[in-house]
């Protein structure tokens, strides 16, 4: 592994197992046994640090948001996309956890922030007209708005509502757990199937989270 890629991968693992405020270029330098003057030598500090992680998250997620144009096309496909989302999100939980103070501090990276924000919104938008008008749901407008707003806040937020929690439960039941959140949101409007499949999600969910 080249040692960029291991500096990023390293400050990736240490600022989402102990949060990125407290860690210095010193730490992450210590962290990696390395010498501050060969980290500094590939990244110019901490900040240039979080932009290039950033840098992949970004990437990474606009492919998985952009490879989902009409491929989605029953509650099924939905769960694991969702699950998808989630799972590329807490590979780079420290953006999300401490999401507003990182923002702060960092006002390029909230433009594009906001961008990508968008971008989801649009999939989100895009996702559920097209299930719409396979019958699968039965929106409409109005709903379709409603419950887009409602799935980007989960996905937004769902990791700060676990931090203020404190739950000790793992990634996987964590991330299962607020993909049957979301999927929740659009049971009531599966039609006269919703009920059976609304049952089927719970046994799905029970399953993985070994209820």
């Amino acid at each position: 592994m080249k040692t960029r890629d291991r500096i990023l991968q390293v400050a990736l693992a240490l600022f989402n197992e102990e949060g990125e405020a407290p860690q210095s270029a010193v730490d992450i330098a210590n962290a990696l046994d390395m010498s501050p003057g060969n980290l500094y030598y590939h990244f110019k500090g901490k900040d240039a640090i979080i932009r290039a992680l950033f840098d992949d998250f970004e990437h990474e997620m606009r492919i998985i948001l952009r490879g989902s144009r009409g491929k989605i096309t029953s509650i099924e496909d939905n769960w694991i996309y969702n699950y998808i989302i989630l799972e590329e999100i807490y590979d780079f939980r420290f953006f999300y956890r401490n999401l507003g103070e990182l923002l702060a501090r960092y006002p390029d990276l909230a433009v594009r922030f906001r961008a990508l924000l968008a971008e989801k919104r649009q999939t989100i938008t895009s996702l559920l007209k097209g299930l719409d008008q396979r019958g699968v749901l039965f929106l409409g407008p109005r709903m379709g708005d409603v419950i887009t707003d409602q799935i980007l806040s989960a996905l937004t937020f769902w990791l700060n509502l676990d931090v203020i929690e404190g739950s000790k439960v793992t990634p996987s039941t964590l991330i299962h757990k607020t993909v049957f959140q979301i999927m929740a949101l659009v049971a009531p409007h599966m039609g006269k199937d919703g009920f059976a499949i609304m049952q089927s999600m719970i046994a799905y969910y029970d399953s993985k989270i070994g209820a």
